[in-house]
């Protein structure tokens, strides 16, 4: 298959999987740029309860430096009814499953890929560096490896709960609840999906002291996180470094306490923007570094 079959298999693949969940939003489609041969091709995996527009403004500037950018939709998200309940359904294995079928379709590209996630997203780009042979670099921003302030002791425990608790769902907001924007975003998400995540994150992290696949990973850490437990994600670091793996860790100050720094409707993801594309575009670097923003 060339090159031009490999980008329309890739497309058709990415629009059979939307057709397939018959109440995705058309804005909340999975994205395909295609770029200039030869420039690489980025995959962007948004977060829990997000959908591709969370990813906008940085696969807007990809696109035009010429890379070849593909924003998939994940599984059970992306539905015009934001009260859905169908994140009751994802499992690791189907999450997993679908982004690995992702990685492959675009590596058949002809590429170098580069994987890119935030949150969740970023939790699976760790899977793929570890498990797809076609990735050459990732780079997780804020990735979900645990909740803060939560001891990974009581994972197991925590993910058992979660699971009995399936049909239980928080708002990330208790007092705006559903009317919590951006539009391309869920305000709520279940217990059950903090399980998959959890899941899978702890997968990874007991592959941790073998060498990735991937030969260049970019960490992306926000000083001052809200949610994701960082200091776990700066353990699976330094365990990659032991194994030999070319990591660096991008550290952001400045942006108070916060996570959803992607987002192009929240304020602070206009103050990431240029430092988020400058690692992302820019060639992987060793070593640790340290961005005062804000």
């Amino acid at each position: 298959m060339g090159v031009d079959g490999a980008f329309d298999d890739l497309t058709a693949f990415l629009a059979e999987r939307d057709d397939a969940e018959r109440t995705v939003a058309p804005a909340m489609r999975s994205q395909v740029h295609r770029g200039t041969p030869g420039a690489g091709a980025v995959i962007l995996l948004h977060g829990l309860t997000a959908s591709p527009p969370a990813w906008r403004a940085i696969a807007t500037a990809l696109t035009t430096g010429g890379r070849t950018v593909v924003v998939p939709r994940l599984l059970y998200h992306g539905y015009a009814d934001r009260m859905t309940r169908a994140l009751r359904h994802l499992t690791p294995g189907a999450l997993i499953d679908d982004v690995r079928e992702i990685v492959a379709r675009v590596g058949a590209l002809g590429e170098a890929v580069t994987v890119v996630g935030h949150s969740l997203g970023a939790t699976l780009a760790i899977d793929a560096a570890l498990n797809a042979p076609g990735v050459a670099r990732i780079v997780p921003i804020a990735p979900f490896l645990g909740i803060a302030s939560v001891p990974l002791e009581v994972h197991p425990l925590l993910v058992g709960t979660m699971q009995r608790l399936s049909d239980v769902f928080l708002w990330w907001d208790p007092l705006l609840r559903e009317r919590l924007m951006p539009a391309h975003g869920y305000p709520r998400y279940p217990l059950r999906a903090l399980a998959t995540g959890i899941t899978i994150a702890d997968a990874a992290r007991a592959n941790a002291r073998r060498a990735p696949h991937a030969g260049a990973i970019d960490l992306v850490i926000n000083e001052r996180e809200s949610s994701v437990n960082n200091r776990t994600a700066l353990r699976l670091a330094q365990h990659w470094r032991a194994a030999r793996a070319s990591v660096g860790i991008h550290h952001l100050t400045g942006l108070g306490w916060s996570h959803d720094i992607i987002e192009p409707e929240r304020p602070v993801a206009g103050i990431a923007l240029p430092v988020l594309l400058a690692i992302i575009a820019g060639p992987h670097e060793p070593g640790d570094r340290t961005y005062a923003l804000g």
